[in-house]
């Protein structure tokens, strides 16, 4: 443990999408007595009156976060609520439409998973792979002549907001939802885009990526019908005891949303795009340019599969941290204080290991100086960070 902490806390730059790094506090709850503790729906466990009052405050705050009617904070991560969502809504047989995988959508809901498991057919959203995007009119046939039973919007490649509203406007014969796991916290700082409001009837995912808590998942709606279908199974089908430190440490993360969550979402969105542009000035190829490179926590390099994994490797030997598809989030090093100065240092550094202008070890010490300085999370409430918080 240790000598993980030391590595990836100290010496390296963390720049993995679908990490992040949760407060001190929030940290504290996962070591807490609460750890030890089991409950269960039917109150077959005593001494539960202080559990039952922290998933009550989660669920509080989550819904004022959201501006959501309803909310459960019991899915153990965001593949969990995935399963709950799909255990409601489909039934054997159904078409579901997703994001493909060869575009960056989650495998989660394909044949490799839970489609399978529920015997779902999958079908997948055409896509504007110049515009890194689902694209609308396509759609819109394909859900008239297909008629799917859930159209899920959502991807693990999200630069962009998908066009949510341009689509469920026009259709009138699919639960459409929303798997926001990779830009959860965006949303809750109001900066990305509004599924509840543009069309969608579950907004779902996880709450450790651009959502800076434990890992873990949430489920949440402003239509009591579905919500009802999706969480009435929860328990014990799909979650037994739901881990107490984990729903204490994420109503504290909550909080600190509700508090900072726009400044915060403002900030990685502007880090984001000044990433890109910087990357772009190294001469690292970055998808969306016409875009302005993101509009989310992410960038994606526009290499093929085998170079992209050269890449993350390269940078992995100079303590730059990415995943093997050369996707990268600017939402930890955000928590963590940098920004747009610091945006155009990581892509210089970038740029020396891609095009192997530098040595790792000459890259290692300049990571290791640049990120000195940001040790500590931002945009946290005032006690966890004694006294020094700031957004």
């Amino acid at each position: 443990m240790r000598l993980h902490e030391d590595w990836r806390n100290t010496e390296c730059l963390n720049m993995i999408a679908s990490e992040n790094f949760a407060s001190p506090d929030a940290r504290k709850m996962l070591t807490t007595d609460f750890c030890n503790r089991y409950t269960a729906t039917d109150k077959f466990y005593r001494g539960s009156k202080y559990t039952d009052e922290v998933q009550a405050l989660a669920e509080e705050v989550a819904r004022k976060v959201f501006n959501a009617r309803f909310a459960d904070v019991r899915p153990l991560s965001g593949h969990i609520a995935d399963m709950a969502v799909l255990q409601g809504l489909t039934r054997r047989g159904d078409k579901i439409l997703s994001v493909g995988l060869d575009d960056g959508g989650y495998q989660g809901f394909s044949q490799m998973s839970l489609g399978r498991l529920f015997g779902l057919k999958d079908l997948y959203f055409p896509y504007d792979k110049d515009a890194v995007n689902i694209d609308t009119k396509d759609t819109v046939r394909l859900i008239a002549a297909e008629k799917p039973q859930l159209v899920i919007f959502g991807s693990s490649f999200i630069p962009f907001p998908h066009p949510v509203k341009e689509i469920t406007s026009q259709v009138d014969n699919a639960v459409c939802i929303y798997d926001a796991s990779h830009v959860m916290g965006l949303i809750a700082g109001g900066e990305f885009q509004d599924p509840l409001r543009e069309g969608c009837s579950l907004l779902m995912g996880s709450t450790h990526k651009t959502f800076p808590g434990p890992q873990g998942g949430i489920i949440l709606s402003n239509n009591e019908e579905i919500f009802k279908k999706v969480t009435a199974d929860l328990y014990p089908m799909i979650v037994d005891n739901i881990h107490w430190n984990r729903v204490a440490s994420l109503a504290l993360t909550l909080m600190e949303l509700l508090q900072f969550g726009k400044s915060y979402a403002q900030a990685v969105i502007k880090n984001s795009q000044a990433l890109g542009k910087a990357l772009a000035e190294n001469e690292v190829i970055v998808r969306g340019r016409s875009n302005g490179y993101s509009k989310s926590h992410q960038l994606l390099l526009g290499y093929d599969k085998k170079k992209s994994e050269f890449i993350a490797k390269r940078l992995e030997e100079s303590n730059i941290i990415i995943d093997n598809l050369c996707r990268m989030g600017t939402n930890e090093v955000t928590r963590m204080g940098m920004g747009p100065s610091e945006m155009e240092q990581i892509a210089e550094l970038m740029g020396l290991v891609i095009h192997g202008k530098k040595p790792a070890d000459v890259v290692k010490k300049r990571v290791k100086s640049l990120i000195k300085d940001f040790k500590t999370p931002r945009y946290v409430l005032r006690s966890a960070a004694e006294g020094s918080a700031k957004a």
